[in-house]
């Protein structure tokens, strides 16, 4: 979508071409490196008038606009406008136009500005121009507080954009007051819809006719960062990776190579809340050094870990879930590792567990009996999943721990599978045994499951998510970075 551009307009906007070929600025009234004359007299004298002010000079030049078209041109905008003109639906220029009382009106900018849309209607005749005129309500471009009320009377009633579409503010024109006034309000209004330019000046490429270098656009980054910043920090608080992309996406469009791995570790967090962890694993490597895993079990502490940052985000449900699960996947995980030749992997259902397995552990044999008949092959889960673990892993027999995961919390996961129930906090706690009563013991509680049967020796559930050190990486490197006025064009 091709953007809106709004520029001020000030007295030094337009050069004017002498006859001896030199362009001169049509507003700088300075002396220059020790010249007795400036370059708006050069322009005065060129044309034979005498004792003219800058807005009379202008009207004139666009009274007899016919014959002067041809040596009039925007100095400031007038590059970007050259090189950006395919981009650019519709121009607002700014100018002044005071009362008659008002010391200041000689050098309102309102015939510029006509002197300046004349060229561009000139030149690009598919963009819209308008003119918004300022000063004559009263209002004093050089004070602060009235400009910014009237530029948010201007945003929402003189200025029309679409939703979503770029807004290019040059600001070079004008008092400071007014331009200040432009960017706090613009900010305020459209966020980082707000895009800015900067001009350079050269003289001696001016007096040639070429006029100044620009940059940009850029986001309004000074005034916008610090708000964004706590925002994102805010947000990833709560784990909400793909609101935190979303809102620092724009910078990362400007320079992206400025934030570093960060767009693609809030990306990993994406697919980490969507328990899309092997993507996640693979996009977090690229971006970031990852410590030596267990490659079959890194999973299992993954999810228990979703679970703790969901009770965080006080989503207990989920939390439940998450936690039961955890366990219970990372029983599989075993089976399959420990006993391939015994299962057949069934997708999207229970694996099917072989009467093979009786070699092993005649225990099981019971399982296999049905209706006094031998079965060759059962669904492992339920009571033939935790006899299987209680034969093969017998230190989960007196495992008080293991204990809370058969029995109450697994009645507790199936009651909030199969029914439109919820949980308070404290129900979560419960779920896992009687003697747990905060988080700490929660996750002690699954922690001890996972690493009994993984054999791994993780301290906490933290030490053992890769998503956990992302996480710190992530909410380091927000929290410390700084942005340069320019560092992001």
């Amino acid at each position: 979508m091709k953007a809106v551009l709004i520029a001020t307009i000030g007295t030094r906007d337009l050069i004017f071409q002498i006859s001896s070929g030199t362009w001169y600025n049509i507003g700088d009234d300075r002396m220059q490196n020790g010249e007795i004359i400036g370059e708006q007299a050069e322009v005065i004298s060129d044309l034979g008038l005498h004792n003219i002010n800058f807005r009379d000079l202008t009207q004139y030049l666009l009274d007899k606009i016919t014959i002067y078209q041809e040596r009039i041109k925007p100095v400031i905008i007038g590059k970007l406008l050259s090189e950006k003109a395919t981009d650019i639906e519709r121009i607002y220029l700014i100018a002044t136009d005071q009362k008659l009382e008002v010391r200041e009106r000689e050098k309102d900018t309102l015939y510029a500005a006509e002197l300046i849309k004349a060229w561009i209607v000139n030149q690009f005749n598919h963009i819209s121009v308008e003119i918004i005129s300022l000063g004559q309500d009263g209002t004093n471009p050089s004070n602060f507080e009235q400009m910014f009320y009237w530029w948010r009377r201007t945003w929402r009633e003189k200025i029309t954009t679409k939703a979503d579409q770029s807004i290019w503010l040059c600001l070079k024109g004008g008092v400071g007051q007014a331009s200040e006034a432009s960017r706090i309000s613009g900010l305020s209004l459209y966020g980082d819809r707000i895009q800015f330019f900067e001009f350079k000046q050269n003289t001696q490429a001016n007096q040639a006719g070429i006029p100044s270098d620009y940059s940009g656009p850029f986001l309004g980054n000074n005034y916008l960062w610090d708000r964004t910043q706590q925002q994102a920090l805010k947000l990833l608080a709560r784990y909400d990776y793909a609101e935190v992309y979303d809102l620092l996406l724009p910078y990362f469009q400007q320079s992206s190579s400025s934030f570093g791995a960060v767009p693609n570790l809030l990306k990993a967090g994406i697919l980490w809340n969507q328990r899309q962890f092997e993507k996640f694993l693979s996009l977090a490597r690229s971006s970031m050094a990852i410590p030596a895993i267990h490659e079959k079990f890194w999973i299992a502490y993954e999810q228990a870990y979703l679970g703790v940052v969901r009770l965080q985000q006080q989503n207990t449900t989920e939390a439940m879930l998450h936690s039961h699960r955890a366990i219970e996947g990372v029983l599989y995980l075993w089976a399959s590792q420990y006993f391939p030749d015994d299962l057949i992997e069934e997708s999207n259902q229970y694996p099917l567990i072989k009467d093979s397995i009786l070699q092993k552990y005649p225990t099981l044999s019971t399982h296999f009996n049905q209706s006094q008949k031998q079965i060759s092959e059962i669904s492992l889960y339920g009571r033939v999943l935790r006899d299987l673990v209680v034969a093969a892993i017998p230190a989960t027999i007196n495992s008080n721990d293991f204990y809370a995961f058969w029995h109450p919390a697994r009645e507790m996961r199936n009651n909030l599978s199969h029914r439109l129930e919820g949980l308070s906090e404290r129900e979560l706690f419960t779920a896992w045994g009687k003697d747990v009563t905060n988080s700490e013991q929660w996750q002690t509680r699954i922690l001890n499951c996972l690493n009994l049967v993984t054999g791994q020796f993780f301290r906490d559930l933290a030490q053992a998510s890769i998503f956990n050190k992302l996480h710190n990486q992530v909410l380091q490197a927000i929290a410390n970075k700084e942005l340069s006025p320019l560092a992001i064009r």
